[in-house]
């Protein structure tokens, strides 16, 4: 399933690093690039979809600053790439709180491969939805969040529907601006937003 899939880990050490490293080599990733500096396996060229795997003992400032760098990043395929967090807190209070960085999902190890490997096969094929803002973009970070910050029945926004496809990549389809205009993230293949997280807006 995962075999034109790339992963990125990022970690605070070494250590971290190779224990998400092994994960993704085990669940049968085409391509698995250490963040750190090191490409563990040459892999597949032109993967059409990576997964970004970070992990929860980087600081709370890098975790965020990855996200943003992610979500500007002007190659369509990568800054709809989904962003999963490991963490070994099951406590739903963190799952909230890191659902409100912007991260796709948050995985709680140890897990077993099966139960991994669905969680992150939920970000393939079907319909995804992100949000954006003056100042974010990413998934609806109300979804498990009754009292997030973000109130996107008042607030202005755009909501993008788009399916990650393993083989073909990413795919737009819906685009629907609500509430007062700005000027919402172009189709793929366009030039996006240089910043997010409330830095620049158009």
């Amino acid at each position: 399933m995962f075999e034109s899939c790339r992963a990125y880990v990022m970690a605070a050490n070494l250590r971290d690093s190779l224990a998400l490293e092994t994960a993704a080599h085990h669940l049968g990733f085409g391509e698995v690039i250490c963040g750190l500096g090191a490409t563990t396996t040459a892999g597949r060229p032109g993967s059409a979809i990576t997964y970004f795997f970070l992990d929860y003992r980087m600081r709370d400032e890098e975790l965020v600053d990855t996200i943003a760098a992610i979500r500007a990043e002007r190659n369509s395929r990568l800054c709809y790439s989904p962003i999963i967090l490991f963490t070994a807190d099951r406590a739903a209070e963190t799952v909230v709180r890191y659902v409100r960085f912007g991260f796709d999902d948050v995985i709680s190890l140890p897990a077993r491969r099966d139960e991994l490997a669905e969680r992150l096969a939920d970000q393939l094929h079907g319909e995804q939805l992100y949000i954006e803002t003056k100042d974010y973009f990413g998934p609806d970070r109300r979804r498990l969040d009754r009292g997030a910050e973000l109130r996107l029945g008042i607030s202005p926004h755009t909501r993008l529907v788009f399916e990650r496809d393993p083989r073909r990549g990413i795919k737009v389809l819906d685009r629907e601006i609500r509430g007062h205009r700005f000027r919402a993230r172009p189709a793929p293949h366009t030039h996006f937003m240089a910043k997010l997280f409330g830095q620049h807006a158009f």
